[in-house]
């Protein structure tokens, strides 16, 4: 019989050959290394649609007295954009054949990587914490879609340059293929129609519930300022609430940077935002908020909506805060 090293050496071959009976003989192997990786392997095969052929060996139990003792073994996922404003925290807790996986990514609203941990549960960490997630909302986001988000926000991370958290890159086995496109929300069809056209007076609150008014700076409105700054010198803080908001979507016109980063990250967030209200039951609030991303998608001028400025308040107000900080910390 061959030895474990030279096994080793020849799953990568057999998954190659799609050789599904030699994986299964070899998935209780008295060698662990053999066990890990050919059980691995019969998952990557299982995966892309192989079938895979029953053990000739009986198990001490059955697959299905198993799945009855670890319980609900389907995945489940949350995203949560409340903990850290700006950032889209996609959580999937993923059973397996032996533990369960917790994957927690920190995608920002260029849909790039910020962070990732893989965490080993067992089976009780998993059951709490799902008990923890059902005391906020009895709804779940879909893992497929969860997956295909993480997948999405690797390769643009990828693209634009910046490395990827190897924990991500190990996990790949079990996060699927990469999507062709970015995925399109599930909450397409969902969410019931509401009747909002969003405007300066009636928007405020909307933005409030999606907690726009806590974003750190995420779009850069120094230059928008400096224009604001060149074109009104004589506006002040005495000057009519009117003139300084007409002010600034003077100063906001015509800005392509402002224009791809509406289109993009803050739609992007706003989208995100619109899953933890649903997911809190607030499904009007959330039609609400995809009202106003849709509204920057689809504008060919975003930046000159005539409620945007309300929101370039709030980051003109979120660079202040943060310019004063640095300036404390000197």
């Amino acid at each position: 019989m061959a030895s474990g090293p030279a096994l080793l050496e020849s799953i990568p071959k057999l998954v190659a050959a799609r050789d599904a009976a030699a994986l299964v003989a070899l998935q209780d192997h008295d060698d662990k290394q053999v066990r890990k990786a050919a059980r691995k392997a019969i998952h990557t095969l299982r995966s892309k649609g192989v079938t895979i052929p029953e053990a000739d060996a009986p198990r001490g139990w059955s697959a299905g007295d198993l799945k009855d003792l670890r319980g609900d073994l389907a995945a489940v996922a949350v995203v949560d954009t409340e903990s850290t404003p700006g950032l889209s925290r996609v959580m999937i807790s993923a059973p397996q054949e032996e533990r369960s996986y917790l994957w927690v990514a920190a995608i920002s609203g260029r849909d790039q990587i910020v962070d990732f941990a893989t965490y080993v549960q067992t089976d009780g960490q998993r059951s709490r914490m799902i008990r923890d997630w059902d005391r906020g909302s009895d709804r779940r986001v879909p893992a497929d879609w969860a997956r295909a988000r993480i997948r999405w926000a690797r390769e643009q991370t990828l693209s634009s340059g910046f490395a990827v958290p190897r924990q991500l890159d190990d996990m790949l086995v079990h996060l699927g293929e990469a999507p062709a496109s970015r995925p399109t929300s599930f909450l397409d069809g969902v969410l019931p129609p509401v009747d909002f056209t969003p405007d300066k007076d009636n928007v405020i609150m909307t933005l409030a519930n999606a907690r726009v008014n806590v974003w750190p700076p995420v779009i850069d409105v120094e230059p928008m300022m400096r224009r604001v700054n060149e074109k009104h010198p004589d506006l002040n803080e005495q000057s009519a609430e009117d003139a300084r908001y007409d002010a600034l979507l003077d100063g906001a016109r015509g800005d392509e940077t402002l224009r791809a980063d509406l289109k993009a990250q803050v739609a992007n967030l706003l989208e995100d935002s619109a899953i933890t209200l649903w997911l809190g039951g607030n499904d009007v609030e959330a039609a609400k908020v995809r009202v106003l991303a849709a509204e920057i998608r689809l504008a060919a001028e975003p930046e000159a909506l005539p409620w945007i400025g309300r929101l370039l308040g709030f980051q003109i107000a979120s660079t202040f805060a943060y310019l004063s900080r640095q300036q404390q910390g000197q």
